[in-house]
């Protein structure tokens, strides 16, 4: 079955860096590591803009910056100025891919149009 095999390889491959996988996974598990990649996606910058975006003590901006370095999310330029990767930028396109094409986000989708419809088709009728 063509399903079975798609599962198959999936196993594989995961199965083939899955230590990989799980660093980068952890590291955009983190709500300020992932809104640094966010801030990075509008332009490279400074640590100092990073500290006060972020509302975090040096360390800790640091010590998101150091993690997301190891996994290659994001890169460190001259100057202390901070670019988002080409692996940061595929991995956010990713993540934002799933979500809206999750069965679950699709329904809500269809269930807010209808909704919507519904509005559009009681204010035709009453509201004039």
């Amino acid at each position: 079955m063509i399903t079975d095999n798609i599962y198959f390889e999936l196993i594989e491959s995961y199965s083939e860096s899955f230590a990989e996988i799980s660093a980068i996974l952890k590291s955009l598990g983190n709500k300020k590591r992932l809104e640094t990649l966010l801030l990075l996606l509008k332009g490279p910058q400074s640590y100092g803009v990073l500290i006060e975006e972020l509302g975090l003590k040096k360390t800790a901006v640091s010590n998101h910056l150091s993690q997301l370095i190891k996994v290659n999310l994001i890169e460190r330029g001259d100057y202390g100025i901070y670019n988002i990767s080409g692996d940061g930028i595929e991995f956010i396109k990713a993540i934002e891919k799933a979500y809206q094409m999750s069965p679950t986000r699709q329904i809500k989708k269809f269930e807010a149009l209808q909704r919507r419809g519904v509005t559009i088709s009681f204010l035709n009728r009453y509201g004039q």
